[in-house]
């Protein structure tokens, strides 16, 4: 039994073929080719990088180990890496951020002498001089409603007694973050 034969035909029902077909041919071909030159660009970069990987992989392999026997797991070593570590951190503390609202809640009444922060624990103690309680408390309440600071609390105060005005001498403790609220 024989198979029938199906013919199709491209062309036009006149018989012609459409000027479009061999643009639409020249097309598809010169994209091919663009295709796979691509393609070729690609592996060629594949294989670069695959032998510099191999190159750095040989060197990381030959330089670890020697700086592992030199440098041995010491006390003085491990010294030394928590005194990086604590620069490190003091480093990456914001302290314009902390000074300056430190600063800006500072009013008339109060004068500050000293700021000591602490970037481990994050607190920070204010000290400082105010004509009278209420401005310390005032003081307190601006920086408790600043952007960095939390928590603070009047650790100890003193009236100046044998000075003119008796000032009111305080500390206060607070703790700082970076982005309050």
């Amino acid at each position: 039994m024989a198979l029938p034969v199906i013919r199709l035909d491209f062309m036009q029902p006149g018989g012609q073929a459409t000027r479009f077909g061999p643009l639409l041919l020249l097309a598809g071909v010169i994209a091919a080719l663009s295709a796979l030159s691509y393609q070729r660009e690609v592996g060629r970069e594949l294989v670069l990088r695959e032998a510099r990987l191999a190159e750095l992989r040989a060197m990381a392999s030959r330089t670890l180990p020697a700086l592992a026997e030199k440098e041995s797991d010491t006390p003085e070593m491990r010294s030394e890496v928590q005194k990086a570590n604590a620069v490190l951190q003091q480093l990456n503390v914001p302290w314009g951020d902390l000074f300056a609202t430190v600063e800006s809640a500072e009013g008339a009444d109060v004068a500050l002498l000293a700021v000591q922060p602490d970037p481990r624990s994050r607190n920070v103690v204010i000290g400082g001089v105010a004509r009278s309680l209420p401005a310390v408390f005032a003081y307190m309440d601006r920086l408790e409603h600043s952007k960095h600071l939390r928590d603070v609390v009047l650790s100890s105060h003193e009236v100046k007694i044998r000075e003119p005005g008796q000032p009111i001498a305080f500390a206060l403790s607070a703790t700082w973050e970076e982005n309050k609220r």
